[in-house]
């Protein structure tokens, strides 16, 4: 049995991972057209596109998983049985389960590779892609750290903890100065809220700095502050020429997200009586991902050994990217529609799979 193994194990591992890059190339292309359009936008150029596309292929890879192996598995499977393959291990005493467990064992290894992509590399190479994109498009006016966020705002500079959605920036601060230069002003905030198209500061302090240019020795440009004047604050309209437009492409996605940063966000968001739906939902569906691409071997194992029994390879691979669409389409569409409906996010989450989990299990049965 383990040498059977090992030959499903290496004929899956082939199939799926030659499924699962071949669909990565095809969205980096569809991507890098779709990012045309802004080139020759600030210093955006071809290359930087061509950068961006290929940064974001670890999450593309990462979101077509389950799809892949559902393909690969289909066609892996598949060549075995075309060749009889599977016919001679079942005469041999191997039962359908045990065949189905060889192909599970060695697609652990993909499981793993999907939850090191999605919880170590495409986070990082995410962030990468956008902070790329960003300071081509804007130049100046965004400068990243590992602290934060830094924005120019016309003369002044705002320093940003955290962006959280598109609405809601954490741990704020703006230093005002005036035409020589000096700074005058800080405010530091909790948090700043687009309120109707208006930003509000909340739960702050403004730092008023009287200052005198008389330098020390023959140094002339030290700021020297002779009077300072603190004037805490609960909620205060904040004026700025920050866009909304601008500030949605700096915010992360849930979906772009480890799953440790979607607890600590949520959490956040749940503490300051804010909406955690969406984090919930994307916290979930990355919970479950491993379980999905469990059942997604096991349905390509319920076609070969049901009704796609004596089929031709091409209809297989067919059946499996029409049916690996249906799944990649229903998880992107049923956890916000239930979200809509009122049903908990790890319902929501958990739906696709325990449906294509029974489709298998009644297929299978089927089979005998």
């Amino acid at each position: 049995m383990n040498i059977l193994r090992f030959y499903i194990g290496k004929t899956i591992l082939a199939t799926s991972l030659m499924t699962l890059f071949t669909l990565a190339i095809i969205r980096v292309l569809f991507a890098l057209i779709d990012e045309s359009g802004d080139f020759d936008k600030g210093s955006y150029a071809f290359i930087d596109g061509l950068s961006y596309s290929l940064l974001l292929s670890p999450q593309y890879i990462y979101e077509f998983f389950p799809m892949a192996i559902l393909i690969g598995s289909i066609a892996g499977l598949g060549v075995l049985a075309s060749r009889s393959e599977l016919t001679v291990m079942r005469a041999a005493g191997k039962t359908t389960w045990q065949i189905i467990g060889a192909a599970l064992s060695y697609g652990l290894v993909l499981i793993s590779f999907s939850v090191f992509l999605g919880e170590y590399v495409a986070p990082k190479t995410t962030l990468m892609a956008e902070n790329l994109r960003n300071r081509a498009l804007y130049g100046e006016q965004f400068v990243d750290s590992n602290q934060g966020l830094w924005l120019k705002d016309g003369a002044n500079m705002v320093h940003v903890g955290e962006v959280i959605g598109s609405s809601r920036l954490s741990d704020v601060t703006v230093y005002e100065f005036n035409r020589e230069n000096e700074l005058t002003t800080m405010i530091h905030a909790d948090a700043a809220e687009l309120i109707r198209g208006s930003w509000q500061l909340n739960k702050g302090v403004v730092t008023q700095l009287g200052s005198d240019i008389s330098g020390a020795g023959e140094d002339q440009s030290i700021q020297r502050f002779d009077k300072v004047e603190r004037l805490p604050f609960t909620q205060q309209p904040w004026n700025t020429s920050i866009s909304l437009d601008n500030l949605s492409a700096l915010s992360i996605e849930p979906e772009n997200m480890n799953i440790v940063s979607l607890y600590q966000y949520r959490t956040y968001l749940d503490n300051n009586g804010l909406d955690t739906k969406n984090y919930d939902l994307a916290f979930w569906q990355k919970v479950f991902q491993p379980i999905s691409t469990a059942v997604m071997i096991i349905l390509a194992a319920s076609f070969i050994f049901g009704p796609m029994r004596s089929v031709s390879m091409g209809a297989r691979v067919l059946v499996g990217v029409l049916t690996g669409m249906v799944y990649f389409f229903a998880v992107r569409s049923f956890g916000p529609v239930s979200l809509v409906a009122g049903v908990p996010a790890f319902l929501g989450a958990l739906m696709p799979p325990l449906i294509f989990a029974v489709a298998a299990w009644y297929l299978l049965r089927r089979a005998g």
